[in-house]
């Protein structure tokens, strides 16, 4: 009979970024006014689902309220582009912004660098919110790398500045900047990776190396989520990414006495504890088959 071992990884759940968008809003849901939220708050349908339990309304753009409406409309941690913020204003709607701190710091610095004439490079995933604002707040003249090998196409003329889509991995981040340092020696880097992101990936790569199984928690929109996920099958554990405890499936457990598991940023601490509860309840299925 094989005892099973939980190993947490040291940061996991809920970053400052997104806690402080999550209390944001809880706080307007208590104004018993109509609330307007544009888009996901944060990459999680548990947490989104909750906010529409509470009366939010989900849009995906401005234009979708009626002029003249009456209510709140709330930025998600992504962030937007300037001309969004224009949008609300013509509306009349009361403005309540969550964007990241992190999330601004890089739509600051792609704006003042696109200014000055430099060529803004994100490095991060082009579909993403949070990279379709900051090549927004450029003005729209970022180009968006995602790996190394786009660069092959990229003709690079006068000075860089590269930044990085807060939820990238430094690994890629790393490599991209070299393979750019090939193509010009005229380079401003910033590092714009929030701290969060940097310690919830050394932390699950930590425990990735140390059991038979990693379980990464998180919804499949989520990018940082999914980095992690990337991280952890690089280690060699089997890694499995699931967003809530009905997707555990107990074959994975056999034979395995060290479980570990780590969460993404916008993972709520309930549906973790959900996990980690169903854990111990397929093992004892288990356990129980086994005799």
């Amino acid at each position: 009979m094989i005892h099973m071992q939980i190993l947490m990884a040291e940061y996991a759940g809920f970053c400052e970024g997104v806690e402080r968008a999550y209390r944001i809003a809880l706080e307007q849901t208590k104004t018993h006014k109509q609330i307007f939220m544009l888009g996901n708050l944060v990459h999680n349908t548990q947490v989104v689902r909750k906010f529409e339990e509470l009366g939010a309304r989900i849009v995906k753009a401005v234009s979708e309220i009626p002029q003249g409406t009456d209510g709140i409309i709330i930025i998600s941690a992504h962030g937007v582009s300037p001309l969004v913020y224009d949008e609300i204003n013509k509306k009349g709607l009361e403005l309540v912004d969550t964007t990241c701190p992190w999330v601004k710091n890089a739509q600051k610095l792609s704006k003042n660098l696109a200014e000055k004439g430099i060529q803004v490079i994100v490095v991060g995933d082009k579909n993403h919110p949070e990279v379709k604002g900051i090549v927004a707040w450029s003005g729209g003249r970022a180009l968006v790398v995602e790996e190394p090998e786009d660069l092959a196409s990229i003709k690079l003329a006068g000075k860089v500045g590269v930044i990085a889509q807060t939820t990238q991995s430094e690994a890629n981040f790393d490599k991209v900047v070299e393979e750019l340092k090939e193509k010009t020696k005229d380079i401003i880097i910033h590092k714009t990776i929030c701290g969060a992101t940097s310690k919830r990936q050394k932390a699950a790569i930590d425990i990735a190396k140390k059991v038979d199984l990693m379980l990464v928690i998180g919804d499949l929109k989520s990018a940082n989520t999914n980095r992690l996920t990337e991280l952890c099958k690089k280690t060699g554990a089997e890694t499995h990414q699931i967003q809530t405890a009905l997707e555990l499936d107990g074959k994975w457990l056999a034979g395995k006495a060290k479980i570990g598991i780590t969460a993404g940023a916008s993972t709520p601490d309930w549906v973790i504890d959900e996990v980690i509860k169903n854990l111990g309840n397929q093992e004892n299925l288990l356990l129980h088959n086994c005799n």
